[in-house]
């Protein structure tokens, strides 16, 4: 099965599939990562064990919100949620080839500030304090960009972070910063400006989302984490089943303590919780997750090769040393027995040699 998700903008939907072919083209290619920090400052991230993309769930951008209470998982503050559809009614008349939908841009506004600090905005969109990441300065996973705006939007003159409820840094809001209610002025700390800048660098290049890998590409281009894409594309399936619109927040957002910002992690969770759409949908067989892990090329074992054709060899038997013949022992030489002495008188017989008796 696949994440279902839209393409179409304000007025126009269509609908394409998201699924494991649109994503194992990134997931084991280290490669189609984005060179260098995406728009937060982030490095990229490499390839995870398995990205796991949710089954279905129609996605046509046309959803109505109804009115709940602030908590609700699918909520959506008012004012933000007003900018959400504001920029996806605007692009979808002056980029109608890109297909954006407000539910991706609130799948990006959730994770990346939990839509504002939970809506604490005023009337105009302005947040209530500023939303600041983590300092540039090359710590672990993040980029060292020093400063490009003297401070103007991140109050530090000697390190970049991002800035605002879409987490631009300033070197890229200075190419892709917009305004987004009119009023004249281009601020990152305005929900309606921020997310017009979001749009317009989602749909830079020509980028087409209502094309599955161009969906992918372009929030991979947000954020270089296949893992980010995951979830954007979650929440983005969601908000599109059931969007609950609540009240603005109150109070305001509490500065960061440290170089680490203020963008609370509790508040941006890596999975939204499903949600019970409004408009029934016909029942569909349970089937689970579809978890996309790289595809693992098992190494067949080395063929051993075939040794050259020898001709038959016909032994050759060793050379036999012949065993000696045992020399004889030579008899023992005979000793004669003394003749008896003679009688003198009687004549003497001369006796045979030892050897002529051996003859």
């Amino acid at each position: 099965m696949a994440l279902v998700v839209a393409s179409g903008g304000g007025s126009t939907a269509s609908q394409l599939v998201v699924d494991s072919t649109a994503l194992s083209g990134f997931i084991d290619q280290p490669a189609e990562l984005p060179a260098g920090p995406g728009v937060d400052g982030q490095l990229p991230v490499q390839q995870l064990p398995e990205t796991v993309v949710p089954e279905t769930g129609t996605t046509d951008g046309k959803v109505q919100p109804i009115p709940g209470n602030v908590g609700d998982t699918s909520g959506i503050p008012g004012t933000v949620l007003a900018a959400y559809q504001r920029v996806a009614q605007d692009l979808s008349v002056s980029m109608p080839g890109c297909h954006l939908t407000w539910p991706l841009l609130a799948g990006i506004g959730k994770v990346e500030s939990d839509h504002a600090g939970a809506g604490r905005v005023d009337a105009q969109g302005n947040t209530r304090g500023r939303i600041l990441g983590p300092v540039l300065d090359g710590g672990p996973g993040m980029a060292a960009i020093a400063d490009t705006d003297q401070g103007r939007y991140d109050g530090n003159a000697q390190w970049d972070r991002a800035v605002g409820p879409m987490q631009f840094i300033p070197g890229t809001w200075k190419s892709f910063g917009a305004d987004g209610n009119g009023d004249g002025l281009k601020d990152p700390h305005n929900v309606y400006d921020a997310a017009r800048a979001a749009g317009n660098y989602l749909c830079w290049g020509g980028a087409n989302l209502g094309d599955p890998q161009g969906l992918v590409q372009s929030v991979l281009r947000y954020n270089h984490s296949m893992e980010y894409v995951s979830t954007v594309l979650r929440w983005m399936q969601s908000y599109s089943q059931q969007t609950v619109q609540v009240p603005d927040g109150v109070g305001v957002i509490t500065p960061p303590a440290d170089d680490q910002g203020n963008v609370d992690p509790v508040d941006t969770p890596t999975q939204p919780v499903p949600v019970t759409p409004t408009t029934p949908i016909p029942p569909r067989p349970a089937t689970p997750p579809i978890v996309v892990r790289p595809p693992v090329q098992t190494p067949e074992p080395p063929k051993q090769p075939k040794p050259p054709y020898q001709p038959p060899v016909t032994p050759v038997r060793p050379p036999v040393t012949p065993t000696p013949e045992p020399t004889p022992t030579p008899e023992p030489t005979p000793t004669p027995s003394p003749e008896p002495t003679q009688t003198p008188g009687t004549p003497t017989t001369t006796s045979e040699s030892p050897a002529a008796s051996l003859g």
